[in-house]
Parts: C-alpha cells; sequence; structure tokens
C-alpha cells in the first residue's frame, strides 16, 4: 500500500466545538498531503473540563466517539478528533501532566489510530477564594489573561461563568456567582476549552504531528499505516545504582490493522536520569 496514494488528496473530518481546525490541519497537509476539515459538533455532550457534563467513558473512547460524531454529519470515511485529560504524571510524582490524545479512525480499512503527546508545563490554576477578598496576583500563575479562566460557586458547577480573558469580567463573574448563595466562596479555575487555552493548543498541535508522522509509517507485514508504539516497558536502570526505574527501557511496535508486532530498546535503556530512581530517590 502506498501511504502517499492512499491519503493524498483525501479529506478528513475533524469534529470539534473548539476550534481545533488550524491545529491539526496543518501536518496532515505537510506529512500526508490530506485536507482537514471542521465539523462543528457539540462536543460537550461527551463530556466538560468544568464538570457539568461528566464524561462517561475513557479518554481514548471518548476521543473516538467525537471522531464518530464528525463522520456522522459529514459522511467522510475519514474521522479525526482529540481529548485532552489532565492528571498525576506517569512517571515524575506530584507533577501535573496534560495529556492530549489525537485519534484518526478509518472506516475504509477498519482501523482506528492513535497518538499521544504530553507536557507538564501547560498553565493551570484552581483555587478558592472569599468574594470580598481576592487579588488577580492570586492566580498569576494561571496565564490569565491569555488563558482564559472559569468562575463558579465552590462545590458546585451552576451559576458558571467561561471564557474571562479581562478583569472586569472576572470581577462581574464573582459578584455573580457569590450573589447565588450556592457558597460562601467562589471557585476561580482555568478554562480548559482548547480555544480558550493556548497551553493545549501547543500540545494538541505537537499530538496531531505525532499522529501524522504514524499515518505515513506503515506496517513491515501488511503495509497497512499506522504502525507504531502500542506499548512500553518500564525497567531502564538507573544510572548510579542500577536499580530499575519507572522510565521505559524497550518498546512494542504494533499494526493497527494486523497482528505484527516488533520490540526494540530505547534510548534509556542504558541509563536513566537518578532523579527518577526510586532506589536514590524514595
Amino acid at each position: 500500500m502506498n501511504i502517499a496514494h492512499r491519503y493524498s488528496g483525501g479529506v478528513a473530518g475533524l469534529a470539534t466545538h473548539h476550534g481545533k481546525g488550524p491545529l491539526v490541519a496543518p501536518a496532515f497537509r505537510e506529512v500526508l498531503g490530506m485536507r482537514v476539515v471542521e465539523i462543528d459538533v457539540d462536543t460537550d455532550m461527551l463530556g466538560t473540563f468544568s464538570g457539568e457534563v461528566p464524561r462517561a467513558g475513557s479518554q481514548y473512547e471518548t476521543a473516538i466517539a467525537k471522531a464518530r460524531m464528525g463522520m456522522g454529519v459529514s459522511g467522510l470515511p475519514w474521522g479525526l478528533a482529540s481529548e485532552g485529560s489532565f492528571g498525576a504524571h506517569p512517571v515524575v510524582p506530584f507533577v501535573t501532566v496534560d495529556a492530549e490524545l489525537v485519534v484518526f479512525v478509518d472506516d475504509d480499512l477498519g482501523i482506528v489510530v492513535a497518538e499521544t503527546e504530553l507536557a507538564t508545563d501547560v498553565p493551570t490554576l484552581a483555587i478558592d477564594v472569599e468574594p470580598d477578598e481576592w487579588n488577580v496576583s492570586g492566580f498569576a500563575g494561571g496565564g490569565f489573561p491569555e488563558h482564559g479562566m472559569i468562575v463558579r460557586p465552590t462545590g458546585a458547577h451552576r451559576p458558571v461563568v467561561k471564557g474571562i480573558h479581562d478583569l472586569g469580567t472576572l470581577a462581574a463573574a464573582v459578584a455573580q456567582c457569590a450573589a447565588a448563595g450556592v457558597s460562601s466562596t467562589v471557585r476561580i479555575e482555568s478554562d480548559l476549552r482548547a480555544h480558550h487555552h493556548p497551553g493545549r493548543r501547543e500540545v494538541i498541535a505537537r499530538a496531531a504531528r505525532r499522529l501524522a508522522g504514524r499515518l505515513a509509517t506503515c506496517c513491515p507485514r501488511c503495509s497497512a499505516p499506522g504502525y507504531g508504539t502500542v506499548r512500553v516497558e518500564p525497567g531502564a536502570p538507573c544510572s548510579v545504582c542500577g536499580e530499575p526505574t519507572p522510565i521505559a527501557s524497550r518498546e512494542h511496535l504494533g499494526c493497527a490493522s494486523c497482528d505484527f508486532q516488533q520490540v526494540r530498546d530505547v534510548a534509556a535503556s542504558s541509563g536513566a536520569d537518578p532523579s527518577v530512581c526510586p532506589a536514590c530517590n524514595p
């Protein structure tokens, strides 16, 4: 299968309610010769960062559901979607990581291909303030005003004011949520929707480029697109004491279509930084 022939000149629909087209389209155009068009569907119905709508499935399941929503509306056989998640870093304790997943659904081949990009430098904030005693300096680390904010009563999801990028609107939102009488304090937190959060947008763009590169890589056995890493093995030895660490030592490469796999050592297999060693840093 010639990957350039398969996707070059084709069109994939990106299901998005938050303007992610400019983040995904360049990589697919440059790497695959494929055009990406935005399909505006209400992806918020599958879950919201602010919690009004809980995410029912996993990050991976939700991303696929988004892609299929777009495919259902557009009728295109190729669909794209992204889903973000914030949580504990899988290797470094006490560090919050932004994990951005982008999936590609190819119904002609019956495959789903996904890639994830991790980042620990994405601004996030969540603080509770007294309505009459708060100061903008307390949430400067959230990247405001370039990064938007959400205001709601502490411990409640409504009323909620989103997409705040200026002090006047922020002050009015704090007053509004305090007046609702739901809580004695007000929660100010990052608006993590992609169109209000430049930090996330950069990570999504990198994930999209990883995915485009993976789709350009064909399986050595069946030539299907999307050959790449399916899982990693931890256990790279500490470069100081030699004890196993959570850092990957080997990665398993697999095909999205057949069961072909290969295993190879990764760079850290020769020695991991002692800062992540449980023995050196218990």
